[in-house]
């Protein structure tokens, strides 16, 4: 069972051609017998009128009590003064076989003969029956005909004789292969342009179904999906619509409520900062300032992390450059901040990636030490590594170090304090571009944060 499961494709297109393949060669076997059960009685034409052809002298010159006459090779002639019995035999093909046997014989003597069809059959040159599985075979069939005519005198002539087949002139293996490339591979071939169409026309749809919910995490404000195609696909596609819209809802709801919330918040921190002011000095005037400072930095992360998720102003970028600015900005005698290789120009919003870059930088020169950057360039991707030689991260930790409101201080430093929105706003920054990040710890200590964008 698994090894069927194993063979079962798995796209669409795949399944859809497996079961129009297998349908049409099954059809194809069952209709394989039907044709030998009609073809058993449509080969027999060209034996029967060659037959009555050979045994039409022998019954004009038939006479029981005269001397033997001559008779074709694989003939026989018997006398008998009752006539036989004929075999009951309701097949419509030995109907037909009597008839045509009739109608050759009144053109071969002349005038009409009864006859008696009394044995019919095919067999090959061993003289075994001929069945469904001789379709398959090599052996050259023959066909065996009896019957028995009256004579003049009373008495009846039975003829017993054997012919060859009139399609059986062609080499056996020149049939087969004949048969199996017209009626199997040609029949595969149209099955599969069948396909195709089917492919083409009614899951296209479906693809761009696909392609539209791949996309709505990189751009949830994307166009609508038209709705076209059959009326199943239509509804899956209105469907999509309209959680698309809710979707968009709930985000825009969601963001404006922490908008909102993260701006009034600052009117009051505003306040207590001014009336702290009034507050002579001392330990706790310190401590309420700090305090007002770490929401001050909460809201604006808050901020940064939901702007990042907003429309992109698309622009050539010189990433070397840029990469380069910010380390000198940043950079001090402590920390030099070297940057190694070449990335070129993207295709990015400059403000957005300019936010990311300062969210990685500013993580590794708070959590770590002897920073460094890497750029590097493919065929298909530009990537920026930030390394450092700090404490780095737990194990368990980083698969989930990038999402919202997860830290990482347990790992790398008790003393320093953070909200868990650096790397949530870089990885948002980065999948909007359409690119990604990674973390990943160093050999021999330290962290390296990997952003990856599509190349311009």
């Amino acid at each position: 069972m698994r090894r069927l499961r194993r063979l079962w494709p798995g796209t669409l297109f795949g399944q859809l051609l497996l079961i129009m393949v297998s349908g049409t060669l099954l059809v194809q076997l069952m209709s394989s017998s039907i044709w030998f059960d009609v073809r058993f009685a449509q080969v027999l034409e060209a034996p029967v009128r060659l037959m009555a052809a050979r045994s039409a002298p022998l019954i004009a010159q038939a006479q029981c009590h005269a001397d033997p006459i001559q008779v074709p090779r694989g003939y026989r002639l018997r006398c008998t003064e009752a006539p036989p019995e004929v075999p009951v035999d309701e097949r419509r093909g030995r109907r037909r076989i009597e008839l045509l046997l009739h109608q050759a014989l009144r053109v071969e003597l002349g005038h009409s003969q009864h006859a008696r069809l009394l044995k019919v059959r095919l067999t090959d040159e061993l003289g075994q029956p001929l069945v469904w599985r001789s379709l398959f075979g090599l052996r050259t069939a023959q066909a065996h005909i009896q019957f028995a005519v009256p004579l003049a005198d009373g008495h009846w002539l039975t003829i017993d004789g054997q012919e060859m087949q009139g399609w059986s002139g062609e080499s056996a293996w020149v049939l087969i292969s004949d048969y199996v490339l017209r009626v199997y591979a040609l029949r595969i071939v149209a099955v599969l342009l069948v396909c195709l169409v089917a492919v083409r026309l009614c899951l296209r749809p479906l693809r761009r179904l696909a392609e539209a919910a791949r996309g709505l995490g990189d751009d949830l404000k994307q166009a609508p999906l038209p709705l076209d195609g059959p009326q199943e696909v239509r509804q899956a596609a209105h469907a999509f619509n309209v959680m698309q819209q809710r979707l968009i809802a709930l985000v825009n709801d969601k963001a404006y409520f922490l908008a909102a919330v993260s701006h009034d918040l600052r009117t009051p921190l505003t306040r207590m900062r001014l009336r702290l002011e009034r507050l002579p000095e001392g330990t706790d005037k310190a401590r309420l300032q700090h305090n007002i400072a770490q929401m001050d930095d909460m809201i604006q992360q808050v901020l940064d992390y939901l702007h990042a998720g907003e429309r992109l102003q698309w622009q050539d970028v010189d990433l070397d450059r840029l990469v380069a600015r910010q380390c000198a900005e940043l950079a001090s005698d402590a920390e030099p901040l070297p940057v190694h290789g070449q990335a070129g120009p993207v295709r990015a919003d400059v403000l957005m990636l300019q936010r990311c870059l300062q969210n990685l930088l500013g993580n590794a020169l708070r959590y770590a030490r002897h920073v460094s950057v890497r750029l590097e360039r493919d065929a298909g991707a530009v990537y920026v590594h930030v390394e450092d030689r700090g404490p780095g991260i737990a194990p368990e930790l980083l698969a989930t170090i990038a999402d919202p409101f997860v830290r990482g201080e347990a790992s790398r430093s008790q003393a320093l304090g953070g909200y868990g929105l650096g790397l949530s706003i870089v990885q948002r920054i980065a999948g909007s571009h359409g690119g990604g990040l990674r973390v990943d710890n160093r050999a021999g200590g330290g962290l390296r944060v990997s952003v990856w964008l599509p190349a311009a």
